[in-house]
């Protein structure tokens, strides 16, 4: 009786101390004034703007000596969530026609959104009756999907989705802070954890998404090799995810992916460690809500791709844009303020001009 009287005692003095806890959270996030926050879609555009046909691709109208580079990809080349002029291949465009004595360039969009590779061997097929020299194309981490069995990847994905408290639950929020913010911290861990294992998944390699992507990149090379076209895989990292090594938990799936590259020899660009200084909050068209990249993450890229063209010899190296000075001068002030910031030098990396 003794020892079952001293465990009670413990189990009351742990449930106390959880429920202080639970009290002094309470308090203070109660303390903490309430301020209306912005929406969180802000400084997104409500309409996306398209030109007309005879304004689009300005630099290579009317001219025979063009040079053509297609891109194909998902939504990711689409430019889901930014006007057409920030996506990536539009403003690859733009930096290769810096250049007036040069011949003109033509980048084109072949992509659809909601596609695995597998699906856009179709769109390069498109592509290439256009006759382009270089085709590009946007990997996304989740193009092992194998959307042939889409019960199964419906399934895998339920975890990776916030899900809607019942009602009684709810009403419980609106009286607790305390209990409203535990609530959506558990929910985040756990969504963290499915998507950790839903990648783990699409790169088993018995899960036959990962044998279609194999497929689909030998067949888009050959392609390409038989149409005498460079063919330039570019692997996107998941924006979502800090970039940092040891701390982006993607890897692995990268490796794969560029490891089937050099099993065909074929270059491949990718553009995680060009990111490895850059904020995640900072690349998205909504943090948190929707991890498509946003103007600044398409910016990134575009120029990442044009010095990868321009290092490969895949374009003549006079399209590379003339470079001012004072423009990286400027790298050399935020470094300063950044240092004031965390109170030590070094704290922050000035981003690699190379």
């Amino acid at each position: 009786m003794g020892s079952k009287r001293i465990i009670m005692q413990r189990l009351l003095l742990v449930l106390g101390s959880l429920l202080v806890m639970l009290i002094a959270l309470e308090c203070v996030l109660r303390g903490i004034a309430h301020r209306p926050t912005p929406s969180p879609i802000g400084d997104r555009s409500p309409f996306f703007y398209v030109p007309d046909e005879d304004r689009d691709h300005p630099w290579s109208r009317g001219a025979t000596n063009v040079l053509r580079i297609a891109v194909i990809g998902d939504s990711f080349t689409v430019g889901e969530g930014v006007q057409g002029d920030d996506r990536y291949a539009n403003r690859l465009e733009r930096l290769l026609n810096m250049q007036s004595k040069k011949p003109p360039v033509n980048v084109r969009v072949f992509a659809e959104c909601g596609t695995s590779t597998f699906q856009q061997v179709a769109l390069l097929d498109e592509a290439l009756k256009w006759n382009p020299r270089i085709v590009v194309l946007g990997i996304c981490l989740n193009d092992m999907e194998d959307w042939a069995n889409p019960k199964e990847l419906l399934r895998w994905r339920e975890g990776l989705f916030p899900n809607t408290p019942p009602r009684w639950l709810a009403r419980v929020f609106q009286c607790s802070r305390a209990l409203d913010w535990m609530y959506h911290r558990l929910q985040a861990a756990q969504m963290e954890r499915e998507e950790l294992r839903y990648y783990r998944r699409l790169y088993k390699p018995s899960y036959r998404g990962v044998s279609r992507f194999r497929e689909s990149i030998k067949t888009m090379n050959d392609k390409c090799v038989d149409a005498h076209v460079v063919f330039v895989p570019m692997i996107w990292p998941l924006l979502s995810e800090k970039f940092q090594a040891g701390c982006y938990p993607f890897e692995y799936a990268h490796e794969a992916i560029r490891q089937r590259c050099e099993e065909l020899k074929v270059p491949c660009l990718d553009l995680l460690p060009f990111f490895r200084d850059a904020s995640p909050d900072r690349l998205q068209v909504i943090p948190g809500i929707d991890p498509h990249p946003n103007e600044i993450a398409h910016r990134m890229a575009a120029e990442t791709l044009m010095l990868f063209l321009l290092d490969k010899r895949y374009i003549s190296k006079g399209y590379r844009p003339d470079q001012q000075e004072s423009a990286c001068s400027q790298h050399g002030l935020w470094e300063q303020i950044m240092e004031r910031i965390n109170g030590a030098a070094g704290a922050w990396h000035k981003p690699s001009t190379k």
